[in-house]
């Protein structure tokens, strides 16, 4: 597993990418494999940059592989529980007019895994996603 502190900042976000194409090089995964992980981390870390409560220290990013599967974690410490596996699923077929504002990147980031994880103990959250590592 390769697992990296990244500031919690919008500023991270190009380290982000770059982390990303380190893992893809060192598991010997097809580049067309970054755009996903690409958006799922994000989207996760920028909902933790913009919305997470609690100590505002760096975010663990993890990357792990397996024969089949890609996992995803972002691990942070002194957290206020900020679940965003709890979000309501969007109604993506309602006019836009009629829907409430926020929720589509949860909603891409679920049909883009294969399971969509949040576990809060004692101030430390963990978000972990698991995605197919083959196209």
């Amino acid at each position: 597993m390769m697992v990296r502190p990244f500031p919690r900042e919008m500023a991270s976000l190009p380290a982000l990418v770059e982390f990303v194409q380190e893992f893809l090089a060192a598991e010997g995964l097809a580049q067309s494999r970054a755009f996903e992980l690409d958006l799922v981390i994000e989207e996760l870390f920028t909902n933790l940059v913009k919305y997470a409560r609690g100590e505002r220290g760096d975010v663990d990013v993890g990357l792990a592989r397996d024969a089949e599967r890609v996992v995803i974690t972002l691990r942070e410490y002194g957290a206020e529980l900020h679940d965003p596996t709890a979000r309501p699923e969007v109604d993506v077929h309602r006019p836009i007019d009629e829907r409430v504002p926020g929720g589509l990147g949860v909603h891409l980031v679920r049909r883009m895994s294969e399971d969509f994880r949040y576990e809060w103990h004692g101030g430390i959250a963990t978000t972990t996603v698991t995605m197919r590592a083959k196209d």
